[in-house]
């Protein structure tokens, strides 16, 4: 995650200096020698000159923020493992602070409240409450910046649903983590997957309120999690299975060209051309694809209805003019029609648009077939 944000934290580094101590000092129970560096933040320094307010003794809460912020942005730092030892000693409750520290500085400024939640990670090790709030507050980072830097932003959210696992890694009933990944899954259009960890949430979490609002939305998203459903069927070669999950959505489902083509992939797939042919036209009637153009080409052409075949084709290259596959299957079906010079000229845009060592090679073969047999017809 550091990589992302790379230029921002070496600001931030920037903003700690360092307190050599002229003298032993003691800093509750631990000791620490003349020469040791105590890291501060410098706008601290700043505002204490400025209010002529710095105290002559060291602010021990000061240090610490500067402590745990500097191990958050760089845990190999040369006294990285001194802190640490430092950090661990003091009578302080280190994970309600870095907690306190990430929440007050979140609103302002989400980028140091994940280096808070760092520091403490680094000194006590995983933690799921810990995890959860860095991966809470990688959201907001990510809420910033997705509209403006899309592949920052994606790979920002593989490592929140990375942190969110990672909780559930450490602890399989912490609800809250199937609740975020949910609402994860929900905005990426993952229906089935958003429906799963809707579920566990429900059956671990005791928070009635948010139980009812997932259970409202398991309802809103109930024919979403059906048709994707049937899509994952079909791409297993279910198809019996595929058909059922498309027959439980409701009427008022927004049934776009890709639910009939679904219906009419499934069909297809069972041997039912008659039922293919009704749901790929109703499809087709939606919007034109490839997919539903070459489907009820492929009904067509499975009939020896090459007229039908090729009106449909010639329907679809009406809208998708430089697509390989409806000119490559014009081609092939005029081929199989005898035609062979209207074959070769939409074989060959096909190859243009998309091309192909071996539709090549069938291109010249073919080629040279032709002119051999013209010049035996004319011997």
């Amino acid at each position: 995650m550091e990589n992302l944000f790379k230029e921002e934290i070496n600001k931030k580094l920037k903003n700690l200096v360092f307190i050599d101590l002229k003298e032993e000092y003691h800093l509750e129970d631990v000791n620490l020698p003349v020469g040791f560096s105590l890291p501060i933040k410098l706008d601290y320094l700043i505002e204490g000159i400025k209010e002529k307010e710095l105290e002559e003794e060291i602010n021990l809460e000061k240090i610490v923020e500067a402590m745990v912020y500097l191990l958050g942005i760089d845990s190999e730092f040369k006294y990285s493992k001194e802190y640490k030892e430092i950090l661990k000693k003091l009578k302080i409750d280190l994970k309600n602070y870095a907690m306190h520290k990430a929440y007050i500085s979140q609103e302002e400024d989400p980028l140091d409240s994940y280096i808070f939640l760092k520091g403490y990670e680094e000194v006590v090790g995983e933690d799921p409450d810990i995890i959860f709030k860095e991966a809470n507050i990688l959201e907001a980072l990510y809420n910033q910046i997705h509209e403006e830097e899309y592949e920052k932003s994606e790979k920002l959210l593989n490592i929140i649903i990375k942190k969110y696992n990672k909780v559930l890694n450490l602890d399989e009933n912490y609800s809250l983590a199937y609740y975020r990944l949910a609402y994860i899954n929900l905005a990426l259009a993952k229906y089935i997957k958003a429906n799963m960890y809707f579920e566990k949430f429900i059956n671990l979490s005791r928070d009635e309120e948010l139980k009812d609002q997932v259970r409202k939305e398991l309802e809103i998203i109930r024919n979403n999690v059906s048709f994707d459903s049937a899509k994952t069927y079909l791409s297993y070669g279910d198809y019996d299975k595929a058909l059922n999950q498309l027959e439980r959505i409701s009427e008022d489902f927004d049934k776009d060209e890709s639910f009939y083509y679904t219906y009419a992939l499934s069909y297809y797939n069972m041997g039912d051309l008659d039922k293919a042919e009704e749901y790929g036209k109703l499809s087709v009637e939606k919007k034109t694809t490839e997919e539903n153009i070459n489907l009820l080409a492929s009904i067509y052409a499975g009939r020896q209805e090459f007229t039908r075949s090729i009106e449909i084709l010639e329907l679809g290259l009406e809208e998708i003019e430089n697509s390989y596959p409806l000119n490559y299957n014009m081609g092939i079906i005029y081929l199989n029609m005898n035609e062979k010079e209207k074959g070769l000229e939409y074989l060959e845009k096909a190859n243009k648009l998309n091309q192909n060592k071996e539709l090549e090679s069938f291109i010249k073969k073919f080629k040279n077939f032709l002119t051999d047999k013209k010049e035996n017809s004319n011997i």
